[in-house]
């Protein structure tokens, strides 16, 4: 699949960010300690080296990448519904230092406390569907970036007010093209962590 040519960050549509507003690893090796010569007549015996070792991959397949992928999104997404659903002033990040990259949480964090600020409440859920893999690379070792294309469905979530009324934009768009990054954590390379929301702005897939 092509990289997009396009896409803008993720700020007017109502997940978390999206909802709210809406590689390859190195080579190493060492060389084995050369073989002397027999004496100063003897023919040049060649330096005997190991060679190069490529690190495991930290997925065996797209497949599993693909897995871990929507593994992290799901947790990542239920984190952002449940916020979402609670009625307080203060919210509490600290469970999604498990789900989002540390580059990437304050940008969760503002736009989950802004909405809880204004008062605004969650009903029911979002969802995601039509993942599809756009890129898989061990950057480095025990590094790996993924990126997938996926569809956000918002039509199951409503907002309220303070007093209970629905207020959901009529001119919502509830079902949005993303294009999501994600890295690996520093804990476990296998465990990805959300590091980018796009909407994508090529054609729409959703």
């Amino acid at each position: 699949m092509r990289n997009p040519s396009r896409r803008r960050p993720v700020h007017n549509v109502v997940h978390t960010a999206a909802v709210l507003f809406l590689a390859i690893g190195t080579l190493s090796g060492c060389s084995a300690t050369p073989v002397p010569v027999a004496s100063s007549t003897a023919d040049p015996v060649a330096e005997a080296t190991t060679a190069p070792t490529e690190p495991s991959p930290i997925f065996a397949s797209n497949d599993e990448a693909l897995a871990a992928a929507k593994a992290a999104y799901t947790n990542y997404a239920a984190l952002s519904d449940d916020i979402m659903r609670r009625r307080s002033a203060t919210v509490d990040f600290s469970g999604f230092s498990a789900s989002v990259s540390a580059n990437y949480l304050p940008q969760v964090a503002e736009a989950l406390d802004s909405f809880t600020k204004a008062g605004h409440v969650g009903q029911g859920a979002s969802s995601f569907d039509s993942v599809a893999l756009v890129r898989y690379s061990d950057s480095a070792r025990d590094h790996a970036e993924v990126e997938v294309y996926m569809c956000s469905d918002v039509s199951g979530l409503r907002l309220l007010d303070v007093s209970g009324a629905d207020v959901t934009p009529a001119e919502r768009i509830d079902r949005v093209p993303l294009q999501v990054s994600f890295i690996s954590s520093a804990e476990n390379p296998s465990k990805l962590l959300v590091d980018k929301e796009d909407v994508w702005s090529g054609r729409d897939f959703c």
